[in-house]
């Protein structure tokens, strides 16, 4: 019993060292959301950090936030879902079964 234990125990070790390179390897991924057709885009890492907000300046020209604020809205969505998808993938590579985005 106490063997099976400390196999336990060592096997349990390892996955939290994977888990912890996976998590390392995800802070230097990255995904894009758009919206607009691409005329706003947000750059994410695979740790959901935003990295970049690009907006291009023709939608600045009619002066109407409210759209600008849909866009960017729009665009963190996208780049947040990219950025669970990545980071879901890249735990299943590690684990049997993957786990559920959010839970590392």
């Amino acid at each position: 019993m106490a063997g099976g234990l400390a196999k336990m125990m060592k096997e349990a070790q390892k996955l939290e060292k994977r888990l912890g390179e996976v998590r390392k390897t995800l802070e230097e991924m990255t995904v894009e959301g758009s919206s607009g057709g691409g005329v706003v885009s947000i750059t994410m890492n695979g740790q959901r950090d935003v990295l970049k907000v690009s907006v291009d300046p023709g939608v600045l020209e009619d002066g109407d936030a409210e759209m600008l604020e849909d866009l960017l809205l729009s665009a963190l969505r996208d780049a947040k879902q990219k950025s669970d998808e990545l980071a879901s993938t890249e735990m299943a590579k590690v684990t049997a079964t993957g786990l559920p985005p959010g839970l590392f």
